[in-house]
């Protein structure tokens, strides 16, 4: 049995986040403007104007920093044989497993864009996500940056890559033994798919 311990995004409370971000965007320059002007007390910010915005400028950076540290989970994954064991999500049978994507075309060790080119350019680093559902309509969700970030490092990006690779060779040895290999990791298509559907109607 193998083991994967690394930390994600579990992209929860997406809304909340981002309002008090763009909270602490507005009332950071504001506290900042009222500030530097007070002493000249200038009448488009009065004195009791910092009453307001000092509170609520700690108040939105707090809760920014509250909720983004809730949006990072830590996962322990046992791969077996027969299928995996999720601290996050429980345990999926191999057999279980309807549906996989990736997004293989923004990852740099399957061929994406290296770091020099965000680097380079006003292009953001992508957040990779990755799912599995199961039959029962059960999905699991990580979302990682390949270089590391708020919530990975990219150490740890590595060791859920190696648990993507061990999967998908698990199952290719389960469906496709002896059939040569698709585009990535044995079994993803040209778009970083695999369904098990598919599979069935081959048969």
């Amino acid at each position: 049995m193998h083991i994967y311990r690394f930390r994600f995004n579990n992209s929860k409370k997406n809304s909340i986040l981002l309002f008090w971000f763009f909270t602490a965007l507005l009332t950071i320059p504001l506290t900042g403007t009222t500030i530097v002007l007070l002493p000249d007390l200038h009448p488009l910010f009065p004195a009791w104007l910092l009453l307001i915005l000092l509170p609520l400028t700690l108040i939105a950076i707090y809760n920014l920093v509250k909720l983004a540290s809730r949006r990072q989970s830590a996962e322990i994954i046992s791969l077996s044989n027969e299928g995996f064991s999720s601290s996050c999500f429980g345990s999926v049978l191999f057999s279980e497993i309807n549906c996989i994507r990736v997004p293989v075309r923004e990852i740099r060790l399957l061929g994406g864009l290296p770091l020099d080119y965000y680097n380079k350019t006003d292009v953001n680093i992508p957040y990779l996500e990755f799912s599995i559902t199961t039959y029962n309509g059960k999905k699991l969700k990580w979302v990682l940056n390949e270089w590391g970030g708020l919530y990975n490092a990219e150490e740890e990006f590595l060791i859920f890559f190696n648990f993507l690779t061990a999967l998908t060779d698990k199952l290719y040895q389960l469906y496709y033994a002896n059939k040569s290999f698709n585009c990535y990791l044995k079994i993803l298509d040209e778009n970083g798919s695999w369904e098990k559907s598919r599979l069935d109607m081959l048969k």
